[in-house]
């Protein structure tokens, strides 16, 4: 799945996962991101979802499928995940891979308002200064 972000950074995702979490004190929609470590630098994950700009309009393609998600600005964890790629059988052990686990959440509709509110509030102080 490519993951094309704001900037227009594309990154090719291996699995995308979304959920509802907990998260600064509020229930909001989150996607977890999971990449390959062989495929992209934690330096450069880390780079792109810290600049809430880039991750103001994420894109997921797959396939002929186009999906767009907005204001996943909130970066809830990012790290190096255990993830299970074949659970263990009665003769096989279970296979493991370790792959970049990032998790960004979409913030609320009153902090989107607040946000345009602050906005306006200081173009409004602006104009009063003359500036």
């Amino acid at each position: 799945m490519k993951v094309i972000l704001n900037n227009g950074a594309e990154l090719d995702a291996i699995l995308v996962n979304g959920q509802t979490r907990y998260f600064q004190g509020a229930n909001r929609d989150s996607l977890e991101f999971q990449f390959s470590k062989d495929a992209v630098a934690f330096d450069h994950l880390d780079t792109l979802f810290i600049e809430p700009e880039n991750t103001k309009r994420i894109t997921l393609q797959q396939g002929e499928k186009t999906y767009l998600h907005e204001n996943y600005t909130l970066r809830v964890s990012m790290g190096l995940a255990p993830v299970v790629i074949t659970p263990a059988t009665g003769t096989e052990p279970e296979v493991i891979e370790e792959r970049y686990s990032v998790v960004m959440a979409q913030k609320t509709y009153a902090e989107l308002l607040l946000e345009a509110m602050q906005e306006t509030v200081d173009i409004l102080v602006m104009e009063s200064l003359g500036v």
